[in-house]
């Protein structure tokens, strides 16, 4: 074999190796992508926000919602996940607020808490109401709705950031925020929209019990997994004609906000396949 033709064979062979190695390389690429995405699911019937205004011993929990969303570990640092919630308020109000939060950057405290820093976009929408009180009375009437959304930063600094799974499979995952009012107005306000004072599983209402004078809505039941807890005190006399009920012991300033989250993620049974966007 002479020299041109040496040359020749080294090149064909050298170009059969590439293209061996590069058909060889996207199932590698796809088996390290499926290995170093964790993902879990936020259950919603078992995932509650708790909505409070105000600060230290003047806090006030003013409602407590359900959240959606996912939470996705990095295997190769578990300390950098990404975290997707939503949590929305009663929409069959004159006043409701939706709130979604997607983080940008994580990092893992002295005292090993994971501090997620993202953006959390607050949509408030303001309805008017028009009650017509009558023989055929039957609930409020509301019009369509004037939406103002706004999206500022905010950190949830989350307390168990990477706990073992239960028994059950799935993993607890709690965290707090806390805005001031100057910060993000938007928020403060959307706190204090009517959210639930309850948040009840399986819940079954009938319809309307009563219409005319006597209405007081459908009749709901249920199980319920979270309420608000705050120290309440009766108004009026202890009893008789001077008592009308109870009211919280304290009343928040509104300058500040606080979300607690107390989640519980379930493994996401699909492979899952998703792009980082930090």
């Amino acid at each position: 074999m002479n020299m041109h033709s040496q040359s020749a064979f080294f090149r064909k062979t050298n170009l059969l190796r590439w293209i061996i190695n590069l058909l060889l390389l996207p199932p590698a690429i796809a088996s390290a992508t499926a290995h170093a995405q964790d993902a879990w699911q936020i259950d919603p019937n078992d995932s509650i926000a708790t909505l409070s205004s105000g600060a230290g011993a003047e806090t006030l929990q003013v409602g407590v919602a359900r959240v959606n969303g996912e939470v996705v570990f990095d295997s190769a640092d578990p300390s950098d996940p990404t975290v997707r919630f939503s949590v929305n308020s009663n929409e069959s109000t004159a006043t409701y607020a939706t709130m979604s939060f997607s983080s940008r950057q994580c990092a893992r405290t002295a005292d090993g808490k994971l501090r997620v820093t993202g953006e959390l976009s607050v949509t408030r929408a303001e309805r008017s109401v028009t009650i017509d009180a009558n023989e055929a009375y039957a609930g409020p009437q509301y019009g369509d709705p004037v939406a103002h959304t706004d999206t500022r930063q905010i950190t949830v600094l989350f307390t168990n950031p990477r706990r073992v799974a239960s028994d059950n499979g799935t993993i607890r995952f709690s965290g707090t925020s806390t805005v001031v009012r100057e910060d993000f107005p938007q928020l403060v306000d959307a706190i204090t929209t009517n959210w639930p004072s309850q948040v009840i599983n399986d819940e079954k209402c009938t319809g309307l019990s009563t219409i005319g004078e006597d209405y007081h809505g459908a009749e709901c039941t249920g199980t319920v997994i979270a309420s608000l807890d705050n120290p309440m005190v009766a108004t009026g006399a202890s009893g008789g004609e001077g008592f009308y009920g109870f009211v919280p012991v304290v009343t928040p300033d509104r300058d500040k906000a606080t979300i607690a989250l107390d989640l519980t993620l379930r493994k996401v049974s699909a492979p899952f396949i998703a792009s980082r966007s930090k």
